[in-house]
């Protein structure tokens, strides 16, 4: 396998986001943490709103910016964490938040910024990347971290 390389990528437009929220759920939700990188305004938390409905959350997703943890109901998997860790300013802090707990818990785990603090699960997980384009286009990078 090529360094680098993503094992699942593709370029959409903003109408396909339900559909392609649906494929990688499809692809890859038998693992349960997910860490979304990209620009801010890039649509990593949209792309979270899409997904949470797949996974029929029937509340409002909304980005945990200032809150840091949102945790919301699912008639599938009881419950869903969503994070962004953008605020933090390191490793500490997500300690101090709960933050590896939360990663324990076998529920799914949607976390956006990890990389702010340098965080990267000890249990498999997969990032993705998610790319500007323009107004109307993402392009989005998988890869498979199994450790």
């Amino acid at each position: 396998m090529e360094l680098n390389k993503p094992d699942w990528e593709k370029s959409y437009a903003l109408e396909e986001i339900v559909s392609i929220s649906n494929e990688l759920l499809k692809r890859f939700g038998h693992t349960k943490i997910w860490l979304f990188e990209g620009q801010l305004g890039a649509g990593k938390t949209t792309f979270i709103q899409h997904l949470a409905k797949h996974l029929q959350v029937k509340e409002e997703v909304n980005s945990p910016t200032f809150a840091l943890i949102n945790e919301y109901k699912s008639d599938s998997f009881e419950k869903i964490y969503h994070l962004d860790l953008y605020r933090l300013k390191s490793l500490e802090d997500g300690l101090e938040i709960g933050l590896f707990e939360l990663i324990d818990s076998g529920y799914f785990c949607l976390i956006e910024w990890a990389s702010a603090i340098g965080f990267k699960p000890a249990e498999p997980y997969i990032l993705i990347e998610i790319e500007h384009l323009d107004q109307e286009n993402r392009h989005l990078r998988v890869r498979i971290h199994e450790n």
